[in-house]
């Protein structure tokens, strides 16, 4: 068996994972590293975030906002920050020009049920396509964009209000790097999206409207804003032009098995039939997949999933078995989108690396 074919006997990662090792035994390097040392206990964590949530509690108009997709990780944290924290939330959607309409049904549904508010921004399509097409032509990719843009645009909207009325709530997200972070083939940090955007897009960008240039700057300074958390350095490098954030994840039990289950019973989520119950928010993604099949030789589903399995929370049958939802061949709108943005399958760089390590 090849290096390229064989994989992990414990988890489900494969050889053509970048910075992939086996032992003797065909154990790969990710399940070998050592576990994390102590770590706060949830009664720890937990408390923590009681105390950051009072201390912006009726600060403003809102309490928290809250960036909404219609997906589970988003439709989780305004579901349980309403239920646990009875907190005024305001909901911060970003229209990409690809919302699937059942995410769109999702994040409706929940405003209302929730009682929240909710306020959608849709940046300038053609100047969203040359983002894309450049990101495609450059690195063979296109997700960067909006992993960054939603942050930027969130970022500058709760500036901006500050500004105009007086109020910046708190913002909280969904995103686990024990579960999202795909190290060798990411593409969320801010300093590989401005590393790779160049000095012409990154002046366009700024001129939007949408966009607040101190922000902007702000977020630049950052390693990644996703991790940029109340109280660390990074956070208060980028004092009042980034806002505080947190991730919700960090402070609670984050049980992917049971989120899907407790939403849709609560608040009458749903999730197309055969797919993952992650990211069919976007109808990009499986365009996206795909282009990491091509590029890896595997998915985000196939790294999360053996994080899953290390934790015991999924074995590897079931893991295996959800691979056959994998987006191995290319997807009908795949050359749609090509074509929308003006370019063809050999402009796409496949040689390029993903990842800032």
């Amino acid at each position: 068996m090849s290096e390229e074919t064989k994989r992990c006997k414990k988890c489900i990662l494969p050889g053509s994972y970048p910075g992939i090792h086996f032992d003797e035994q065909g154990i790969c390097s990710y399940c070998l590293a050592p576990v994390e040392g102590d770590r706060p206990t949830e009664e720890e964590l937990k408390s923590k975030l009681d105390k950051i949530i009072q201390a912006s509690r009726g600060k403003g108009k809102y309490d928290v906002a809250v960036g909404l997709s219609g997906g589970k990780d988003s439709s989780y944290v305004a579901y349980f920050l309403r239920k646990e924290y009875d907190l005024k939330i305001l909901g911060v959607n970003f229209d990409n020009g690809y919302r699937s309409e059942i995410a769109v049904r999702n994040m409706e549904t929940l405003v209302d049920k929730l009682g929240i508010d909710l306020v959608t921004i849709r940046p300038n399509k053609k100047f969203m396509k040359k983002l894309y097409a450049h990101f495609l032509r450059k690195q063979g990719e296109f997700c960067s964009v909006c992993n960054n843009m939603g942050y930027l645009l969130m970022g500058s909207y709760m500036y901006g209000q500050k500004l105009l009325a007086g109020f910046m709530p708190l913002g909280v997200g969904g995103w686990s790097k024990k579960y999202e972070y795909q190290p060798g083939v990411s593409v969320t940090s801010m300093p590989y999206f401005f590393r790779n955007l160049g000095p012409e897009l990154l002046a366009e960008l700024i001129s939007q409207p949408f966009i607040e240039e101190k922000v902007v700057r702000s977020y630049m300074r950052l390693n990644d804003p996703r991790q940029a958390q109340i109280d660390t350095g990074e956070q208060k490098e980028s004092h009042e032009h980034a806002l505080g954030f947190i991730q919700l994840p960090d402070y609670v039990h984050w049980d992917l098995m049971k989120m899907p289950q407790i939403l849709k019973k609560a608040v009458g989520w749903q999730q197309p039939p055969n797919t993952h119950d992650s990211h069919f928010d976007c109808t990009l993604f499986p365009s996206k997949e795909y282009l990491k099949i091509k590029r890896y030789g595997l998915t985000q589903e196939t790294i999360k999933n053996s994080v899953l399995i290390r934790e015991g929370l999924m074995t590897r049958e079931e893991a295996l078995d959800r691979m056959k939802l994998e987006q191995t061949e290319e997807p009908a709108d795949y050359q749609l989108f090509l074509k929308e943005l003006g370019l063809s399958r050999e402009d796409v760089n496949q040689e390029a690396e993903w990842s800032t390590r």
